[in-house]
């Protein structure tokens, strides 16, 4: 763990087929985290993590690793699941995620487990001060507009692919001081991108064969990075 962590809530926005998670997937390919735990509703993410169908293989499976062991694990939720199932799952992962600290935490599609007016509290207490246990935070979704709102204004990247209705579109583009045409008019695969520090904006697109291409959107001087492995500060 690095002796000063920093915040990192990374929200990742775009509908299906936009490119967000082959985005995501480079990232975690580039970050390499020796503990994550997922939530994994569309069974995605089969090349990071072990999959878990039970909340007490996936306790167990972070307890066993305890304070600084590894741990790869994600839960696959069922076919046929209800609204109780995924808040009974968020919450405890929500535990686990805080409490064995120095990890990544990822939720795929937050609508399921949020909404703009209500997170657990847990949630909200790792995405206002997840940073003193060393928790990288990621939140996926297709419907920013329905998704918890103090976890996209905390946001400290904030990434977005096209968006098709202007509701979710006005979300993000608040958060990012950007107009909400500039999300309308992204192509499939190209995203743009608000790093919190630096305030910095970056546009960019994914390829097929998942490589990212960005563009430095503050001056007329435009350098296109053919990679985003780039030095990355790694807290777990």
């Amino acid at each position: 763990m690095a002796v000063e962590n920093k915040a990192r809530i990374w929200a990742v926005m775009g509908q299906s087929g936009t490119g967000k998670g082959l985005w995501l997937k480079s990232q975690l390919r580039t970050l390499k985290p020796s503990r994550i735990l997922i939530l994994d509703p569309q069974d995605e993410y089969g090349a990071f993590a072990v999959a878990v169908t039970s909340a007490k293989a996936m306790a167990e499976a972070v307890a066993a690793a305890g304070a600084n062991g590894p741990y790869r694990v994600r839960y696959v939720f069922p076919k046929t699941c209800d609204a109780k199932h995924f808040a009974k799952i968020f919450d405890l992962a929500c535990q686990l995620a805080y409490a064995s600290r120095n990890c990544v935490f990822l939720v795929e599609e937050l609508s399921n487990f949020t909404t703009a007016s209500y997170a657990p509290p847990l949630w909200r207490r790792m995405c206002n001060s997840g940073r003193h246990e060393g928790v990288h935070v990621i939140g996926c979704s297709q419907f920013p507009a329905q998704i918890d709102k103090s976890f996209l204004s905390n946001a400290t990247l904030m990434h977005v692919g096209f968006l098709a209705k202007e509701s979710h579109r006005k979300s993000v583009a608040e958060c990012m001081d950007i107009k909400t045409d500039q999300i309308k008019a992204l192509p499939d695969l190209h995203f743009m991108e608000w790093h919190r520090e630096g305030r910095r904006l970056v546009k960019g697109d994914v390829s097929i064969a998942g490589r990212v291409r960005e563009q430095d959107m503050a001056g007329p001087d435009e350098k296109t990075t053919q990679s985003r492995s780039k030095k990355t500060e790694k807290i777990y």
